[in-house]
């Protein structure tokens, strides 16, 4: 018995190494020692157990989604939203507001809609693990909604929004939940946000505003506010003027999302309401399950090639309408 278990232990020993060094070789991963290498290794195995874990509950329908190993499978949650745990949330003075027009219920909502059908969604981004979401989620709303009202395809800068919104802001802080409505507001009273090619990312770095007004890639008139909670008027928008910026909460489930509905009874039992922000570009129903079809700033090993596909109609879960911002060119 007792080398009947120790042959388990070492088969179980060599597929995990076997995992680890696809992993390190899919990602690219190099560490700077020894020490370091066999501490995300842990790290490592832990989230591998956690999956496998996840994915039974899956197999066995007690859950809609599943999960697998990506390029965040050596870091933990708080890594992955943070360098410094301690770091509080930022509490900034909102802008002053533009006036922003009531919408409009319409009758010709359809069941279901992917913008990147109409070819206004632009490529995935990655903000790293700079905690910009913000500003990545509210380009990627905003470049959708030129190609759809102006007909144009632009890649707009989200080093302009990192470091001219906020002069406080820094890497490692959380997302504060005026962060869209200030951004927003800054790009109406500014007079645009620069292209991406005059104004480059500089990844995990905040400099001195450089904004120049020659190089203006857009241009909003407002932003429009959804109700608080309200999917209804969500897919209202989103379906018949377009994608939404949102902020939602998240937890170690959705970092590592692979496929299906996600839905999370959890998610918003957490001090750290409303993490993340994202962007709504379409929505529709797979296997009897509702969703919101979202897309992140991960890069596209996140998910399904960078998008994700969250519950829709299920109580506003991760709080998916409840901060729903989008621009009004």
């Amino acid at each position: 018995m007792k080398l009947l278990l120790l042959l388990f232990v070492s088969i179980n020993v060599v597929f995990a190494s076997q995992d680890w060094n696809a992993f390190k070789e899919k990602y690219h991963k190099v560490y700077k020692n020894s020490k370091e290498e066999n501490y995300r290794k842990q790290i490592f195995l832990k989230n591998l157990k956690v999956i496998e874990e996840h994915n039974k509950k899956y197999t066995q329908g007690l859950s809609t989604y599943t999960i697998g190993v990506n390029k965040f499978a050596d870091l933990t949650h708080e890594e992955i939203y943070s360098s410094s745990k301690s770091s509080t949330r930022r509490e900034v003075t909102t802008v002053r507001s533009s006036p922003t027009p009531k919408f409009i219920p319409r009758d010709d909502v359809p069941e279901s809609i992917d913008w990147r059908d109409y070819g206004v969604v632009t490529p995935i981004s990655n903000q790293e693990l700079c905690m910009s979401c913000w500003a990545f989620a509210v380009v990627a709303t905003l470049e959708a909604h030129v190609g759809i009202y102006e007909g144009r395809n632009v890649s707009l800068s989200q080093q302009n929004l990192v470091d001219c919104v906020d002069p406080t802001f820094t890497c490692s802080q959380y997302l504060d939940i005026h962060a869209l409505d200030n951004t927003y507001q800054y790009i109406v009273d500014n007079g645009g946000i620069d292209l991406r090619d005059s104004y480059p990312v500089e990844y995990y770095t905040v400099g001195s505003c450089r904004f120049k007004s020659e190089t203006v890639g857009a241009t909003i008139k407002a932003y429009g506010n959804i109700t608080e909670g309200d999917e209804e008027e969500l897919k209202a928008v989103v379906g018949t003027i377009g994608p939404v910026t949102v902020t939602i909460t998240t937890d170690f489930s959705w970092d590592l999302y692979r496929e299906g509905v996600y839905y999370n009874g959890d998610c918003m039992n957490t001090d750290e309401i409303f993490n993340h922000a994202v962007v709504v570009i379409g929505y529709g129903s797979e296997d009897g399950e509702d969703y919101w079809l979202v897309k992140n700033s991960w890069g596209t090993y996140f998910g399904q090639d960078g998008y994700i596909k969250m519950a829709r109609n299920r109580d506003n879960n991760c709080g998916i309408a409840s901060i729903a911002r989008y621009p009004l060119i």
